[in-house]
């Protein structure tokens, strides 16, 4: 039973009046959750920065309220439930053996356990540890996917002296879902750029564009930062997008001129790597983003002159344009949602809009001063990360779907674009378990 099914049967066994009843309803959807979290045992150094961190993923979207205790043993529930607030009726006992922490979710009403779990340690640093075990309790809890255990690649803008001069560069770094944990990925004298990141859970990889004396190559990097030119035509080669089971690339190329979308794929007869030409216009076609293995969603002004929303099947290469008028850009697909999130030019700056590919209707998120620029989905379509310029200032901003809140997660020091939020990788190598 998911807690806020929960929550409303405890709210019924209380309340007796119908006008009582609706009343405490309507207050228990804008009220946080209370969540007990118990851990059972010695608590070590390591052990108690695991449970302060899984108590902030808890509490992260401001939807649930986590209270934390510590008991070296447990004689009774009626001794844990008295240490807790009374309206606490869902409760988390976390404990460790040497090889595995384990959690058990209560309800501490009826007594019954409603779910219960491990975590290797070996596989996850302190802190990769509390994030996988929020991606574990938090679809028991809340009835909705999670992504804590995600990160976010970005761009920060950086200025050297070379020469007497000061010249800009760009860095790509990476940090936590909440972009706390910064790490500096890729640190090359030049301007780093459009990180992507690989679909293969079990294969962490990040493609990004990278500036050169006679044109802008695809670089694509392992986690333990070993990098590989995957494409370097004259030109522009950038912004992959990959179906997801990771087999499939599409892509941009300025080869000829204008910028075009080129297909990779393995050919179901000769079983070897094709690349095929998707768009034919003097135009640019640009930001790809997979749908599905069929549909493939992307920008191009080949029609209007301004940069519209499209959507390729490429079965057969038919066009769609999925948007009229404006001056659309950065579409990102979520799997989860079904929606498109895209930048629009409303009101002299850029807005946050969804496209519900099911129902065929566009949604504005965003309103207010500042350009809301290259939205990303979370991999649980609970969040978009994108760039917020105000024009004095870029930064990496969040906004959380559910409560509509928008809060900054870079600096407002930092010169920082184009964000990129990764899925769950099965494993967290190299940079990942930093």
């Amino acid at each position: 039973m998911q807690i806020k099914n929960l929550l409303l049967v405890c709210i019924m066994t209380y309340v007796c009046k119908a006008s009582d009843l609706h009343i405490s309803v309507h207050a228990q959807k804008t009220e946080k959750t209370p969540i007990g979290l118990v851990y059972v045992g010695a608590l070590k150094k390591s052990d108690n920065i695991v449970l302060q961190r899984l108590q902030k993923d808890l509490q992260y979207s401001g939807q649930c309220s986590v209270h934390v205790k510590h008991f070296n043993t447990i004689k009774n529930s009626l001794h844990v439930k008295k240490s807790f607030p009374q309206n606490v009726y869902v409760m988390i006992f976390v404990s460790k053996s040497d090889d595995y922490y384990q959690w058990r979710l209560h309800d501490m009403i009826s007594h019954e356990l409603l779910a219960e779990n491990q975590l290797p340690i070996a596989d996850y640093s302190t802190i990769g540890i509390a994030h996988a075990l929020a991606d574990q309790m938090w679809p028991q809890l809340m009835g909705s996917s999670s992504s804590f255990s995600s990160k976010i690649a970005y761009c920060k803008q950086i200025w050297k002296n070379v020469h007497g001069q000061d010249k800009p560069y760009k860095q790509i770094w990476i940090a936590d879902f909440d972009g706390t944990n910064q790490k500096l990925f890729v640190d090359v004298p030049t301007v780093s750029f459009a990180p992507r990141w690989s679909m293969q859970t079990n294969c962490p990889l990040l493609f990004y564009s990278e500036n050169t004396l006679s044109n802008v190559q695809l670089v694509m990097s392992n986690m333990f930062k070993k990098r590989q030119v995957m494409c370097c035509f004259d030109g522009l080669n950038m912004q992959p997008t990959f179906s997801s089971d990771g087999q499939e690339v599409v892509f941009c190329l300025s080869k000829d001129g204008s910028s075009q979308l080129y297909h990779s794929y393995v050919d179901g007869l000769s079983k070897k790597r094709t690349c095929q030409r998707l768009t034919h216009n003097d135009a640019n076609n640009i930001a790809p983003c997979f749908i599905d293995k069929n549909h493939v969603a992307f920008v191009s002004d080949y029609e209007t002159m301004r940069p519209q929303l499209y959507v390729m099947r490429l079965s057969d290469k038919s066009m769609t344009r999925i948007t009229q008028g404006g001056y659309c850009a950065c579409p990102c697909y979520s799997p989860v949602t079904h929606q498109i999130v895209y930048s629009k030019m409303i009101d002299g700056a850029m807005q946050l809009c969804t496209y519900d590919c099911k129902i065929k209707q566009h949604m504005q998120l965003t309103s207010g001063s500042g350009s809301k620029e290259e939205p990303s989905w979370s991999a649980c379509g609970n969040y978009i990360v994108f760039g917020l310029n105000d024009g004095l200032h870029s930064r990496i901003a969040q906004l959380h779907i559910a409560t509509n809140k928008i809060r900054y997660i870079t600096g407002v020091k930092q010169h920082c674009t184009y964000p990129a939020y990764s899925p769950v990788y099965q494993k967290q190598l190299g940079i990942l378990k930093a």
